[in-house]
């Protein structure tokens, strides 16, 4: 039985009707429904990698502000 239906599926035609009536309106139907997520987490991810870098150009501006002022009060401490 099973080789009866290995032999069958083997065929070149019979691969090609699944592949087209069955395989391709399924993925089609798949990537139609999770193409709008896929779009919404690419943008998701591009607003947190400009937020992040924002981040850390404020925290590196501050640091750099700040460190003169600090070595001046240390300086009138001493």
């Amino acid at each position: 039985m099973t080789h009866k239906m290995t032999s069958f599926f083997e065929k070149e035609h019979i691969q090609t009707a699944i592949r087209n009536k069955v395989l391709d309106p399924i993925m089609n139907h798949i990537v139609k429904r999770v193409f709008p997520y896929i779009i919404l987490i690419c943008v998701m991810f591009i607003l947190l990698l400009i937020s992040v870098l924002l981040t850390l150009g404020v925290i590196l501006f501050k640091i750099r502000t700040a460190t003169p002022m600090i070595a001046t009060e240390l300086t009138i401490v001493s």
